[in-house]
């Protein structure tokens, strides 16, 4: 296992990569990096450094692959390691993997995106583990998979830990916070933590829907339907399909529920609407 290369030509060839992806040139470290794991298989950042470009480039099931292939490797190279250090003198000055949690924050935060909620729980949980402190990244994506997985009082916990280490910046991690509370009941809340969002990315189509959402459960219906009324009508359409409430925004049910709510308002309200959005509803 290596963590720093032995391989001369390697090592330049590793180094002119990471210049280019400094550069912004992704497809060519990307070819770069693809040169790096021929001449040195056993290298753990040759791996984990093609799974990035493999990310930006949008081939994410070779990234899955690179960074498993990383994170084998490290787990390896621990292990040896270990061992090592167990037989006395023979493992002194032995090198070891220390980034296994960032290597597998990196491949649970791409499984979030590919339909494995489950899997990304798993890796998203160890390197939480591993991080040994709280650590933002980590946090939030880690709620993200809990809420994923309806583990929602589980996420908020982990959600206001994150805000709390980002409370300076608003980020759009914020939204799904809020969206967690409001399942779980706490609307106050979660509308606290949605208006700093909406303050900070009015315009985001989502944020709008959202804002809705939480102005109907705040017994505002009227200012929700204007809200909602006020997002482009290809934007309307999208937020009235349950289907892309459930499987590509990913709402928890109590939001797409109270949005139900407001859309079928709006649309009793906008006569010329009501028929378009009843069509996607049926479906």
């Amino acid at each position: 296992i290596e963590l720093v290369l032995s391989n001369a030509d390697a090592r330049k060839l590793y180094d002119e990569g990471r210049a280019l992806e400094l550069q912004g040139n992704v497809a060519a470290a990307n070819r770069i990096y693809a040169k790096v794991t021929n001449l040195s298989p056993n290298y753990v950042y040759g791996w984990s450094s093609l799974a990035n470009t493999q990310i930006v480039l949008g081939n994410l099931d070779t990234a899955e692959r690179s960074y498993s292939k990383a994170i084998s490797l490290c787990k390896a190279s621990i292990s040896a390691s270990e061992q090592a250090s167990e037989s006395g003198a023979a493992g002194f000055g032995r090198a070891k993997c220390n980034d296994l949690y960032l290597l597998l924050l990196n491949r649970g935060s791409l499984r979030l995106n590919t339909g494995q909620p489950k899997e990304a729980l798993k890796d998203l949980s160890q390197a939480s583990v591993l991080r040994g402190r709280p650590d933002a990244l980590v946090a939030q994506n880690l709620a993200r998979a809990k809420e994923l997985n309806g583990l929602y009082a589980q996420a908020d916990r982990d959600y206001t830990l994150a805000i709390s280490m980002t409370s300076n910046e608003v980020s759009p991690f914020w939204l799904r916070s809020a969206l967690v509370k409001l399942q779980l009941g706490d609307v106050k809340g979660g509308m606290d933590v949605m208006k700093r969002v909406e303050n900070k990315f009015p315009n985001v189509p989502e944020v709008r829907a959202a804002y809705a959402t939480f102005l109907a459960a705040t017994d505002k219906l009227p200012e929700a339907q204007d809200k909602f009324l006020s997002l482009p009508s290809g934007q309307q359409e999208k937020y009235v399909d349950a289907n892309y409430l459930k499987n590509t925004v990913s709402w928890p049910p109590a939001a797409a529920k109270q949005l139900e709510q407001v859309t079928s308002s709006a649309a009793k309200n906008q006569p010329a609407q009501a028929s378009a959005l009843a069509e996607i509803r049926r479906e």
